[in-house]
C-alpha cells in the first residue's frame, strides 16, 4: 500500500470552489450579493455550518465582502490587482527580501515597456493618456507626498498602456510595494532637499520620457528609462530604508 495519502476535500471547499467559479466566470458580478444562507444550503445540500464556512474562505481572499446581522450577507467583490500584490508581498517579506531587489525588478520589468510605447507612437489616445498623467504630477510639485503618488501611477499608466494584463499583474508586485516605501520615506523626510530634489528630477524624467514616446524614439526613451529606474535604485541606497527588507516597509 502506498504511503501516499489522497487529501479529501471538505465540503465546505467544495462549496467554496463553485461560487468562486461563478464569481470569476461573472456569473455572479461586482455588487451583487449572494443567495442567501438558506437558498445556498438547499442548492448544495449541505448545513448551515458549511456554506458559512465556504463563504469565510472566499471573504479571507477578497472576494466577498460580508455584513453580519439580520440584514447581512456576502456581497461580491471582483478580484483586484492589489489583492495579488499584496499576497506576493507577504511571500516577499517571509523570504526577507531586499528592497533593492524589488527595485531592481521593477527596472528589468518596465525599462522595454518605454521602447515599446515609443514604436506605438502613432497612437494618439495613448500619448495623450500619458500626458495626463503628467498634468497630476505637475499638479502636485508642491506638495512631496501628493507629487511621490502622482509619480507611482504615472508607473502603473506605463505598464497598462503596454495592454499587457499579465506584465501590468506582475509589475504591480514590486510597484506596489515601492510605493509603499516611498510614501514612508516621503512621510518622514518631507522637508529634506534631498527627497524634494528627487521627486522633481523624477518629474522631469518623466516628461522627457513622454517626449520621446511621442516622436517614436524608441532607443532613446528605453535608454532615458533605464537610467531613470537606475537613479531610483542610487537614491534608495542613500536613504534610510536602504538595509530594509519588505517586511520592514509593510509593517
Amino acid at each position: 500500500m502506498s504511503g501516499d495519502q489522497i487529501r479529501i476535500p471538505k465540503a465546505a471547499e467544495l462549496v467554496a470552489d463553485t461560487l468562486r467559479r461563478r464569481i470569476i466566470s461573472g456569473e455572479y458580478e461586482a455588487g451583487d450579493l449572494l443567495p442567501a444562507e438558506s437558498a445556498l444550503m438547499a442548492s448544495f445540500d449541505v448545513a448551515r455550518t458549511t456554506v458559512r464556512d465556504a463563504v469565510r474562505i472566499l471573504e479571507s481572499e477578497g472576494l466577498l465582502v460580508v455584513r453580519r446581522g439580520a440584514n447581512g450577507g456576502g456581497r461580491v467583490q471582483a478580484p483586484a490587482v492589489a489583492m495579488v500584490a499584496d499576497h506576493a508581498a507577504l511571500v516577499l517579506q517571509s523570504r526577507l527580501t531586499s528592497l533593492e531587489d524589488v527595485y531592481a525588478a521593477r527596472a528589468m520589468i518596465e525599462t522595454p515597456i518605454a521602447g515599446i510605447l515609443a514604436d506605438r507612437s502613432n497612437d494618439t489616445a495613448m500619448i495623450s493618456r500619458l500626458r495626463d498623467a503628467l498634468e497630476a504630477e505637475a499638479a502636485s510639485l508642491d506638495d512631496p507626498l501628493l507629487l511621490s503618488r502622482a509619480e507611482g501611477r504615472f508607473h502603473q499608466r506605463l505598464v497598462q498602456l503596454t495592454g499587457s494584463v499579465t506584465i501590468e499583474l506582475l509589475s504591480a508586485v514590486a510597484n506596489r510595494i515601492i510605493a509603499q516605501q516611498v510614501e514612508r520615506e516621503v512621510a518622514e523626510r518631507a522637508a529634506n532637499s534631498e527627497v524634494v530634489r528627487h521627486h522633481r528630477e523624477a518629474h522631469r524624467a518623466h516628461e522627457r520620457l513622454v517626449d520621446l514616446i511621442a516622436v517614436g524614439a524608441a532607443r532613446e526613451a528605453e535608454a532615458l528609462w533605464r537610467r531613470h529606474l537606475e537613479a531610483g535604485l542610487e537614491h534608495l541606497r542613500g536613504s534610510p530604508a536602504a538595509q530594509s527588507t519588505v517586511l520592514d516597509v509593510l509593517a
